[in-house]
């Protein structure tokens, strides 16, 4: 009997190492942005309010905003008119849809979710989005003037305007003198419509309208291995961009 427990305790030890030195890969996860802390004003203006992100998320840094541009022969004024606007809106819409559905905890993000769609992530003149939209949160306005020439922006808790600026990783855009989302002559050519020059547009033939779809998620950094690490992302709306 004293021989059997010997050896069964020696049997024991081999899995108790490996599950002490491997141990369980810790999940990591952010809370996504409620549809319902988002107001939208026509499809030119929206309010944000950013909840702050919990200190037991130590691991995150901030908010981040996904962007694709689409070319239109339609002109509206409702952010949902997706069908009006382009097939290509709704097809990314509804890829989506399986991401941004708060129900649905299986389907997590990455960086190539909203890449492999040619989705970018928005930038700013003169500051990076982290602390443009930091963890701390606070009310975000995002608005796109009706007016010809004019620049779209964002503040904080009606803070300082930032005007937005298309990424920084697209390769060669156009118009390279403006990277304001302004509808162009250069944005709507449908050969520009292409990875090596306006990744993040989606063309038409003879469009004169130009509109952004934009996705709002909660971002950090996986600390075991520094990968990016997403929220759940969150619909913002559908803006037209204004005549430059």
């Amino acid at each position: 009997m004293i021989t059997r427990k010997i050896i069964f305790f020696l049997c024991l030890i081999p899995l108790s190492v490996f599950f002490l030195t491997c141990g369980i890969e810790e999940y990591y996860y952010l809370p996504q942005v409620n549809e319902g802390d988002i107001t939208l004003i026509l499809n030119t203006e929206a309010i944000i309010d950013l909840p702050p992100i919990p200190d037991i998320y130590y691991f995150a840094s901030g908010y981040i905003i996904f962007y694709r541009i689409y070319i239109s022969t339609e002109y509206v004024t409702s952010s949902t008119a997706m069908n009006q606007i382009s097939s290509a809106l709704v097809s990314d819409y509804n890829a989506f849809s399986q991401f941004t559905n708060p129900a649905n905890t299986s389907s997590i993000i990455s960086l190539n979710t909203f890449r492999n769609r040619n989705y970018f992530e928005l930038e700013f003149y003169g500051g990076e989005i982290a602390s443009i939209l930091p963890k701390t949160g606070g009310t975000l306005y995002i608005r796109f003037p009706v007016v010809t020439g004019g620049y779209p922006i964002v503040t904080i808790d009606d803070g300082q305007e930032i005007q937005l600026r298309r990424s920084r990783k697209l390769i060669s855009p156009q118009p390279i003198e403006n990277l304001s989302f302004q509808n162009t002559y250069e944005l709507r050519l449908p050969e520009n419509s292409n990875i090596n020059i306006n990744a993040d547009v989606a063309g038409h033939q003879d469009g004169q309208y130009a509109y952004v779809s934009m996705y709002i998620a909660a971002i950090g950094t996986n600390p075991s291995n520094f990968t990016p690490v997403y929220s759940k992302p969150t619909h913002i709306g559908v803006f037209i961009l204004p005549e430059a």
